[in-house]
């Protein structure tokens, strides 16, 4: 496993706690104070402040620094719109290279998900949730892909997160990806597109109500 370095641990901690609403969008982060947080200087700070820009989790205003990013509701849907057309292409790609191996190593993620929703434990689904996606992108055997899409999960977290403490969104969420498994094991294209498709909607619709403008 590669050693994270200063900058990305912070980085790493930020992250999660815009993910958790500990720090909320708009929130102006003062490089000074999370300095003393983590007892360093500012030098790895702005490093990973930097980081999480290009991850599109905080945004640099003139003048003032870094706040945490307000996503407007157009730009959560190019996001999603973006992340789920690339699972798209990779479940046709992955549904041309999946072993039984594969299967199997998606069936123990999905039992995990279940535990997690029998426990009502949203990070846990959330993380086991990520370890479909990358699993399955690993079957696809596209490097670019993946990165891209990481990238992508990485600036929605905090919006996964959300949408997946509203309602019954996590037993959806597991159906549609027990869905695409099927889709996968059965070699059927359209049923799993119809799955990521449904996914989509439902998010959207979910996070429409929380993003008004």
């Amino acid at each position: 496993m590669k050693k994270l370095t200063a900058p990305m641990q912070i980085a790493e901690e930020l992250a999660a706690k815009i993910a958790n609403r500990e720090l909320h969008p708009n929130e102006h982060l003062v490089e000074s104070a999370i300095a003393k947080e983590f007892n360093t200087s500012r030098a790895p700070v702005r490093e990973a402040l930097l980081m999480l820009e290009k991850d599109r989790l905080v945004t640099r205003v003139p003048h003032h620094g870094f706040v945490v990013k307000n996503f407007s509701k157009e730009e959560i849907h190019q996001l999603y719109d973006a992340t789920f057309r690339l699972e798209e292409i990779a479940l046709e790609k992955a549904m041309n290279n999946i072993v039984e191996e594969d299967l199997t190593r998606l069936e123990e993620i999905l039992n995990k998900q279940k535990q997690a929703i029998e426990d009502e434990d949203i990070v846990s689904y959330y993380n086991h949730n990520e370890e479909f996606h990358t699993t399955l992108f690993s079957i696809a055997q596209n490097e670019f892909l993946k990165e891209m899409h990481q990238s992508l999960r990485r600036s929605s977290r905090p919006l996964s997160l959300l949408n997946m403490g509203q309602g019954n969104n996590l037993s959806l969420s597991f159906e549609e990806h027990c869905q695409q498994f099927n889709a996968l094991k059965n070699k059927d294209k359209e049923i799993g597109l119809k799955a990521i498709r449904d996914q989509e909607k439902r998010s959207l619709k979910t996070l429409d109500i929380f993003y008004i403008n």
